[in-house]
């Protein structure tokens, strides 16, 4: 995805880091970027960012970790 790209709903931002997992561009165990990196990205909030994280976390995509970042669920 080009950094052009404006994803400024949560769920466009989860359809988006799913398709990365999907496609293995993030592989399991692999950590994916922070929050603030991936809003910037992606053109959005970090607050956006945040709440398509948590919510591929709670379907079990995701691992998060406080401090240690958000890795691809192995």
């Amino acid at each position: 995805m080009s950094t052009t790209t404006e994803l400024t709903n949560w769920q466009s931002v989860h359809d988006e880091v799913l398709r990365r997992i999907h496609t293995r561009e993030w592989k399991p165990g692999d950590q994916i970027p922070k929050e603030v990196e991936l809003a910037e990205e992606l053109g959005c909030a970090r607050a956006t960012v945040n709440r398509a994280l948590r919510e591929l976390a709670a379907e079990g995509f995701l691992d998060r970790r406080r401090k240690a970042g958000t890795r691809v669920a192995t």
